[in-house]
């Protein structure tokens, strides 16, 4: 197994740069196999990179991932109540966006749900 290589702020900045000026022409998969760095590392360090851009920090670095949805990273939205004959679960997004849960929704499925959106909105 080949040694992990740990790479710094530094070498990702200006990788993350060029992948955002060159207009985003090619795929993360592709971009990071020609620079020779794994895919997840730097998909890792464009999304960090971009969100401290727009002044919202991804997470907490040094935290390690775990399983429990991070309420810290929601903003508090009014819940309100539906009829009895709707049983979805709405939650409102940043932007304005909403996202409609059917009832009976996979729990598990929905806390990845909101992990990936969370990421992608950051």
């Amino acid at each position: 197994m080949p040694k992990q290589i740990r790479r710094s702020r530094r070498f990702w900045t200006p990788l993350v740069e060029e992948f955002e000026e060159t207009g985003r022409a090619e795929g993360h998969q592709e971009f990071a196999a020609r620079h020779n760095v794994e895919c997840g590392s730097f998909q890792r360090w464009l999304y960090r990179l971009r969100a401290e851009k727009r002044g919202r920090p991804l997470r907490n670095p040094g935290a390690k991932r775990s399983g429990a949805l991070r309420t810290g990273s929601w903003p508090l939205v009014e819940v309100q109540g539906v009829s009895m004959g709707d049983s979805r679960l709405e939650v409102e997004l940043p932007g304005g966006r909403r996202l409609r849960v059917p009832a009976g929704f996979d729990m598990e499925a929905l806390r990845r749900l909101l992990r990936v959106l969370n990421e992608v909105v950051s």
